[in-house]
């Protein structure tokens, strides 16, 4: 996945095979993710299951196929609760299973950069991330009440169920899993990995808005898709703008952390108790993120993309 030509000009990364080296690296965390899952979602239900097939069969010889068949699922209905109760759990530790593989293509895509002398842009100093943190607290707050109101006004039931789902783990796990696991393993793949293989051919904008839109179908409905997609442009550009990784996966564990810790200290259902109050909410916070971002926007010197010679502007579309 990461050979290169050797006649490449000096500055450039030519992959010999572009289309592998993102679908391959793709590929392998979907099915990572995927195997993770199904094993653990099978060692959870397993006991339920022999129990559910012994009972199905003791004693009712007389039971027609159908009514056997009907036996067993309901006694795997048990089964089927506890998987939904550790889906947090689950998908924390597939994520955590993924950043194996993804780990070892963000170190050898970043020693590759050095080999190649890409001309990556200088890093923002550490002082400068009280932005992405203020950004991330009001993001958080104004996110959730919009995704909040656009499920309630179109009543987005896979929506409702996710959240559900999501906010029925214990606080701890949440944090842990919500908050930090699943960021770095979405970041480092999303981020680390397709936006700067994409980056190394093509322009912020086409590479951001390539893997902004694997990023959001990865995302289970129709809302959660929207708020990604739109999550992954601005991602990629504070990638960018702060020139290094770190500055997304902050972002992200602060957007995930904000929000599964406002929601059991209870601020959203205090927040949701009145619409004024709700729409407010949703101002405000959208007003201190744009605040934040004219202010990252403006950061001199730090946004010098190395790869592509048309696309050395600084990052001032916004402008």
């Amino acid at each position: 996945m990461t050979r290169v030509n050797q006649v490449d000009k000096p500055g450039q990364i030519r992959r010999k095979s572009p289309f592998w080296s993102l679908a391959g690296p793709l590929f392998g965390f979907l099915a990572i993710q995927g195997g993770v899952q199904m094993l653990l979602q099978l060692v959870i239900e397993m006991p339920y299951a022999m129990n559910g097939y012994m009972e199905a069969i003791q004693g009712k010889s007389q039971m027609t196929f159908q009514e056997l068949m009907e036996s067993y699922l309901q006694s795997m209905e048990p089964a089927l609760e506890a998987v939904a109760r550790h889906q947090v759990e689950i998908a924390a530790a597939a994520s955590l299973c993924t950043m194996i593989l993804t780990g070892i293509l963000f170190v050898r895509d970043r020693r590759l950069e050095k080999v190649c002398g890409i001309v990556l842009p200088e890093k923002a100093p550490l002082r400068k991330y009280w932005t992405v943190l203020v950004f991330g607290i009001a993001g958080s707050i104004a996110a959730t009440c919009l995704m909040a109101m656009v499920q309630l006004a179109f009543y987005d039931d896979q929506y409702q169920q996710s959240a559900q789902i999501i906010y029925s783990a214990g606080i701890a796990v949440q944090i842990l899993g919500l908050g930090i696991v699943i960021p770095v393993a979405e970041e480092l793949m999303f981020r680390g990995v397709l936006y700067k293989r994409f980056r190394e051919r093509q322009g912020f904008w086409y590479s951001a808005v390539c893997s902004s839109v694997l990023f959001a179908f990865m995302h289970s409905n129709t809302t959660q898709m929207i708020y990604a997609f739109l999550l992954g442009l601005f991602l990629c550009y504070i990638y960018e703008k702060f020139g290094s990784f770190k500055a997304p996966v902050f972002l992200h564990i602060i957007l995930n952390t904000g929000s599964v810790v406002f929601t059991e200290l209870g601020v959203f259902t205090w927040i949701a108790g009145e619409p004024m109050r709700m729409a407010g909410a949703v101002i405000f916070g959208a007003f201190v993120c744009s605040v934040m971002f004219v202010l990252i926007q403006r950061m001199e010197g730090k946004v010098n993309s190395g790869y592509t010679d048309r696309d050395r502007d600084r990052m001032d579309m916004f402008r």
